[in-house]
């Protein structure tokens, strides 16, 4: 097993009362697939620094508490008393429930009340019930999933997940939050074709523009290519050679690479989509080498890259990315974003058809499927 070391800072999550909420998405068949799928909403730090209380979070547009309760599980309901609409997440936890602040309504885990100070004979109304959402901790993340009826996982971590004699050494980053769509976010990851303009000197060469057109294959949930940079002088702290990616669809990256004196490295993301045009993402970094040195210079190297990407991917127009032909003018050397957009609408068709038909679509793509060039 990997194990996490030198954590560089934490970020709250707490929102301000006075925050808006994103418009209803209830219409968009991206969404629709997205509630499907598992993502992360905050560190397990995070968590425990809220105390005694929930942790408010926000997924695909929803307010949402997260608790641990007394005996040590999670909970995730609708950050919404029913009775008159305060923030459970200003109220705190009592055994294994949430009292609201407000009249002290009780709310269970499975979004049922199960009192009413006010009503100590009851009944509770059988109405007197909030959403409530799958939720699990790993990798050092708190994840929810708003519907378990396609039956989806969590995304794999391989740095975490490896059974080495020799684990990699995992540095978790700070999560950051920027006003772009989630799925934006994933592509970027993966855009051969911007290193070289908006990496120039780090990762790429403008006087290389040209990337490689790499195969890709579609395995077990995932979108899988490898990549070998152009030849160059690099930070040593670079994430830097031939690489495999793993794209645990829908929102999540994961890559190794293989330097050139043999280590191994590993970078993973994965986007929550708070809504259709805000993500907040969650990484990693591994290393087989220099395990015992400075983390701080290989985590400045990532946020050299971070400030690099950060000017256009956050200033791109419209913030959610678009699926429909012709809204943006793709060219053959986006061949990895062109075949992430086509699973992606069909995710998007699927998930409208049912959750069923969007699990026999992951299930049909166990098998590699080369996709022609």
């Amino acid at each position: 097993m990997g194990h996490p070391s030198g954590r560089s800072g934490l970020v709250s999550t707490a929102l301000s009362m006075s925050e808006p909420i994103a418009p209803a998405t209830l219409g968009d068949p991206l969404v629709k697939a997205f509630e499907l799928f598992w993502h992360p909403v905050c560190t397990v730090d995070e968590l425990l620094l809220a105390g005694s209380h929930p942790l408010a979070v926000r997924l695909l547009g929803r307010r949402i508490a997260v608790a641990r309760v007394e005996s040590g599980g999670l909970l995730a309901v609708a950050d919404r008393c029913l009775h008159r609409s305060t923030r459970l997440s200003v109220g705190w936890v009592e055994g294994e429930t949430i009292r609201c602040a407000y009249h002290g309504w009780r709310w269970a885990g499975d979004g049922r009340c199960v009192e009413i100070p006010s009503m100590p004979l009851g009944p509770i109304p059988e109405r007197a019930c909030i959403g409530s959402y799958d939720i699990e901790e790993r990798y050092g993340l708190i994840w929810l999933r708003l519907d378990g009826r396609a039956g989806t996982g969590i995304p794999a971590h391989p740095a975490y997940d490896s059974v080495d004699e020799a684990p990699l050494k995992i540095l978790q980053g700070v999560p950051y939050t920027w006003p772009v769509g989630a799925a934006r976010r994933v592509e970027n990851f993966v855009d051969l074709a911007h290193f070289a303009w908006v990496h120039d000197g780090s990762l790429g060469r403008r006087d290389e523009p040209v990337p490689p057109m790499p195969s890709v294959a579609r395995e077990s949930g995932e979108l899988r290519f490898s990549f070998d940079p152009p030849d160059m002088e690099v930070d040593e702290t670079a994430l830097f050679g031939h690489s495999e990616h793993r794209m645990p669809m829908p929102l999540t990256v994961s890559i190794d690479f293989w330097l050139a004196g043999g280590a191994r490295r590993h970078l993973w993301m994965t986007a929550c989509p708070i809504d259709r045009a805000t993500t907040r993402t969650f990484w990693t970094v591994a290393r087989s080498d220099d395990r015992d040195g400075d983390d701080a210079p290989h985590m400045a190297f990532q946020a050299r890259v971070l400030a690099e990407d950060a000017p256009v991917v956050c200033h791109q127009d419209p913030p959610e990315i678009h699926l429909e032909p012709g809204f943006e003018l793709s060219v053959r050397t986006d061949r990895v974003s062109i075949e992430y957009r086509r699973w992606l609408s069909q995710m998007a068709a699927a998930a409208t058809a049912g959750p069923s038909a969007l699990h026999d679509l992951l299930r049909e793509s166990r098998s590699s499927i080369s996709l022609a060039p």
